[in-house]
């Protein structure tokens, strides 16, 4: 049977009520369900009384698996919030509650094809050819609008609020309408309805939810900190009036608020509706040393919406390294990393590299394609498939003679991608067919561009379509390098300006933008016309589809987004500038961005990694250089107290009875050294404590947890968790902070 931590043992012997459990990266908390799961089934709960939800299937079946090793007989019901809608779903059909559906949600092709079907209905019609233009975008926008929508119970108007949209976007609205109608027409689901349509009814009929609430003793939550609005009602509503509601998360790593997830659905609405008998914390993490815990710690203390819960590492002996890694070329202190490692017989398939934006993977993806170093993305589409390079890839087809071989099939599609991008602001039905005409011939397609063009076209249409066909000619005739060919092609079509114009949001622009430029720069590399480098280019991609399949270690390039939920022995962080990190978008679809909420998603990436932590970051600039916040590191690094975290893993390894430091001793630090049971003689300058704010939480050494009510010049009022109140003099409470 395995150990429990103190901790641990707490929680599987919960002895009943609410309860809301807080618990760091790495700390075992499903060893913790699965004994409290055991322990309930041990004292005579039926297992059909007991319903764990889990955050996604992967986690569902990794503890259904477990479970099932733990316990003899009939296991508990464990649930995705999806699939526990859908069985809800059915339950409701039967009962006459809500009108029979295919409760198979709709493929993404189809809701995508209601969608635009339904932006061509309700979109302005002064607006339509400019939607048109950045058609995918416009539909990715609103399928986005729609999904969030069907987050929260008080509609769409609410939703448009609260993403902060412009007027221009009021047409959502009916966008949202108009998909609706349909799919009731076609009593059709998404992923989003199997939870949403019965949360809706319900919260709409109060009796009706009576009738579906009070039938578990006890329903556990993983991921609390992930679940929205809708999911909060619904677990209401199973709930009803009896038995045990228990949550548990880490509203430090609350990632998904554009999904609707917020940390006070587990710091402050679910003690409101499930108020706790019992709050735990699991504070020792399995998965990382004293130097990450630390850096960790420090970092994470910067933001005011959390739980003031303490990470320390419950192995002393697991080391984790921190390196900072201030290159004056990322790519190529990765490609000599990744050989080091592979020489030294390190998996590949144990080292991450995350990214806050892909338009970072784009150079690093196709330094690791030129050293044929293989890597897999959690991009559905790799560097050179992504949409945004299709016009560039033509280009090299055509000054290559290779397009000329096309299909005329290819060579119509291909025609109509390269006359569009950046858009031409020309009706698709009347450049389609001069494509199609086009395509018939064997060469010559500028000078018979010029012969096909229309005469109801603008003033403003017939100069963008000349200039195209002046450029489609200087191409058919290119003799010079791949690379100059793409900067002649971007500098006259004013492309990167206008590819940002045809995005919907500000980062998916950037990030399109930043693409084209890193694969301008690696032909400009090349120094190879076009023949050459179109060869290469296919070559690279065959190699990389053949190595992704054969090789049994590859990197792995993902998001910090996407690594939620995953650990590796080695994890890098590239290009930590102040632009990428925090990332601010300033016109974004999107929940407004926030320092706190880019401060969970590095906390996030950075507890991702068991054995070694790469930070990668710019030298910094000379400030009277005026450098940009591109050239310039980001902000979160000093956070962290690298140096200081160094200084004291060390010492807790050797346990030395003094140290001395020349650099400033935080509070945190003391804490740590505190929590492992080390208490040397410490020489060395304190660092400054930061006065807390209104609102914020602090921790007394003999009074415990407090939060600050009133500040009277150096005066603060603290309120304390045994509810009494207690002034004091600043500086004489800092002397007892933990």
């Amino acid at each position: 049977m395995q150990q429990l931590t103190d901790e641990q043992q707490a929680i599987a012997d919960h002895p009943g009520g609410h309860a809301k459990i807080i618990a760091v990266a790495g700390s075992g908390k499903t060893t913790a369900l699965l004994h409290y799961v055991r322990n309930r089934l041990d004292a005579g709960i039926a297992s059909g009384r007991v319903l764990v939800l889990m955050y996604n299937r992967s986690a569902r079946e990794d503890f259904e698996r477990r479970l099932q090793q733990l316990i003899e007989g009939a296991a508990p019901a464990v649930h995705t919030f999806h699939s526990l809608g859908y069985r809800l779903y059915q339950r409701m059909i039967a009962n006459r509650h809500i009108s029979p559906a295919n409760l198979t949600p709709l493929p993404q092709s189809v809701v995508q094809l209601q969608i635009w079907k339904a932006i061509e209905k309700c979109a302005p019609p002064y607006e339509l050819e400019e939607i048109r233009a950045r058609k995918q975008s416009e539909i990715e926008a609103a399928e986005f609008f729609i999904d969030y929508t069907k987050t929260i119970l008080t509609g769409d108007f609410s939703a448009f609020q609260a993403l902060k949209l412009g007027d221009e976007y009021m047409y959502f609205l009916k966008v949202f309408r108009a998909f609706e109608d349909w799919r009731r027409s076609q009593n059709a689901v998404t992923y989003a309805d199997l939870i949403y349509d019965p949360a809706i009814l319900l919260s709409l009929e109060p009796g009706m939810a009576e009738q579906y609430g009070s039938h578990y003793e006890d329903i556990l939550v993983d991921e609390y900190q992930d679940i929205n609005e809708v999911q909060h009602f619904l677990l209401r509503v199973l709930y009803g009036k009896s038995g045990n509601v228990i949550a548990i998360g880490d509203p430090d790593q609350t990632i998904y608020e554009w999904r609707g997830s917020k940390p006070n659905f587990l710091l402050k609405f679910f003690d409101g509706d499930f108020p706790p008998s019992n709050v735990y914390q699991l504070s020792r993490t399995f998965r990382y040393g004293h130097q990450l815990s630390l850096a960790a710690n420090h970092f994470i203390e910067n933001n005011r919406e959390r739980a003031k819960i303490f990470c320390v590492s419950a192995d002393g002996e697991q080391q984790t390294d921190i390196e900072l890694v201030q290159a004056e070329k990322e790519t190529r202190w990765l490609v000599e990393h990744l050989r080091r490692c592979k020489t030294k017989g390190q998996p590949l398939e144990q080292v991450a590299i995350l990214v806050r934006l892909w338009s970072v993977a784009a150079p690093i993806e196709l330094a690791l394609l030129a050293n044929n170093i293989p890597y897999r993305s959690g991009n559905r589409n790799t560097v050179l498939s992504r949409r945004e390079l299709r016009p560039l890839f033509w280009s090299l087809n055509i000054a290559s003679g290779r397009f000329a071989e096309l299909p005329a099939g290819r060579r119509a599609q291909g025609l109509y991608e390269w006359l569009t991008a950046p858009h031409i602001r020309i009706a698709r039905k009347l450049l389609e067919p001069i494509c199609a005409q086009l395509a018939q011939r064997d060469g010559d397609w500028g000078a018979h561009l010029l012969a096909l063009v229309p005469e109801s076209l603008s003033k403003a249409q017939l100069k963008r379509l000349r200039q195209r066909a002046e450029l489609l000619t200087e191409m058919e005739n290119w003799r010079g390098l791949a690379g100059e060919l793409l900067r002649r092609q971007l500098g006259e079509l004013d492309y990167l300006s206008g590819i940002g114009d045809d995005s919907f949001t500000r980062q998916q622009g950037e990030e399109r933008q930043q693409t084209i430029l890193a694969f301008c720069q690696y032909l400009d590399s090349l120094k190879q016309p076009p023949t050459e480098a179109l060869a290469h280019l296919q070559e690279l991609q065959r190699q990389h589809r053949e190595g992704e399949q054969s090789a049994a270690e590859a990197v792995q390039i993902t998001t910090m987004h996407q690594a939620k939920g995953l650990e590796w022995d080695q994890v890098i962080i590239p290009s930590l500038t102040q632009h990428n990190m925090p990332y601010q978008p300033q016109r974004d679809f999107s929940t407004p961005a926030s320092l706190e909420s880019e401060r969970r998603l590095m906390y996030v990436a950075m507890t991702r990694a068991r054995r070694q932590l790469y930070l990668l970051a710019p030298q910094p600039a000379p400030k009277e250089q005026g450098a940009a916040a591109e050239q310039q590191p980001s902000l979160f690094i000093d956070e962290m107290q690298l140096p200081l975290c160094k200084l004291m893993a060390g010492a807790l390894q050797q346990r030395p009875t003094e140290i001395t430091s020349s650099i400033p001793i935080t509070r945190q630090a003391l804490h740590y050294l505190e929590a492992c049971d080390y208490n040397p003689e410490i020489s060395g300058p304190r660092a400054p404590l930061h006065k807390p704010a209104l609102g914020d939480g602090i921790r007394h050494r003999k009074l415990g947890y407090g939060r600050v009510i009133k500040w009277e010049d150096e005066r603060v009022e603290v309120l304390f968790s045994d509810r009494q109140t207690r002034r004091f003099d600043w500086e004489k409470l800092a002397q007892h902070l933990l």
